[in-house]
């Protein structure tokens, strides 16, 4: 890899590390790069669009044409550009949130998503971690990883509320049940207020490359309509599982 190439990447990354907007002296200390090179590099990345000098002319930071560029390239990927059409048409018939995340990490990370119709929603952007173990679209994605990661995760499990699952052991029963039923569904366990549904997207291979889940707020979402919703996953994510390959 060209130095040049390898210098800019490693200032990116420090930048999109920072806190805040950082100095030109502060990145030349971090990186081991004199200071001519930085200002040349940042000159670079400015006039490209990827960072912007503050107003007081002396700290810069990245702009968003690199989370732009990131979520095109995710929405490129077999599984969203499957799963969008779905997640449309799940949206508008239940006039609630559906999102599609997948396991990153020890974390269920969304990767797409379409917004409620409704004032009243959940917020979760595009990018955001959930606790894999707190909710039923983590349990979905967590119910089918490897018996050592599911260990782990059962292991380090701690209640966010006083509601739903509060033991290791409900927590294995559950994911259990979730084999068992292909979905999933839960109220209040993530955050008060918030509840959703469930099930787990398979890829040509037969193994679950993510999760399709529909949320919303608890007072819309009733025992009866989270079964509901239950039903609607179970659908979507065979469709989207079909789509990729998958005749199981």
């Amino acid at each position: 890899m060209s130095v040049t190439v390898e210098k800019a990447l490693q200032l990116i990354e420090a930048l999109a590390g920072a806190n805040g907007p950082v100095g030109v002296s502060q990145l030349g200390r971090e990186l081991q790069i004199n200071k001519s090179t930085v200002y040349r590099l940042l000159d670079t990345l400015v006039r490209h669009g990827y960072a912007k000098q503050e107003e007081d002319g002396v700290r810069y930071a990245l702009t968003v044409k690199l989370w732009e560029m990131g979520i095109g390239v995710v929405r490129g990927l077999s599984l969203p550009r499957a799963a969008r059409p779905m997640l449309e048409q799940a949206a508008e018939e239940t006039g609630e949130t559906t999102m599609l995340a997948v396991v990153e990490g020890r974390d269920a990370l969304i990767i797409d998503k379409v917004d409620s119709r409704h004032p009243l929603q959940i917020f979760s952007p595009l990018g955001a971690r959930l606790p894999i173990s707190n909710s039923a679209m983590g349990r979905v994605l967590l119910a089918y990883q490897s018996a050592e990661f599911i260990e782990a995760a059962v292991e380090a499990f701690v209640p966010r509320t006083e509601f739903g699952i509060q033991t290791p052991e409900q927590l294995r029963k559950d994911l259990e049940r979730i084999r068992l039923e292909e979905a999933s569904h839960s109220c209040d366990e993530w955050q008060i207020g918030i509840a959703g549904a469930a099930a787990p997207v398979r890829d040509a291979t037969g193994m679950v490359a993510g999760a399709f889940c529909i949320t919303g707020p608890t007072a819309r979402l009733c025992e009866d309509k989270l079964k509901e919703l239950r039903m609607r996953c179970q659908m979507a994510s065979r469709t989207i599982s079909q789509m990729l390959g998958y005749s199981g």
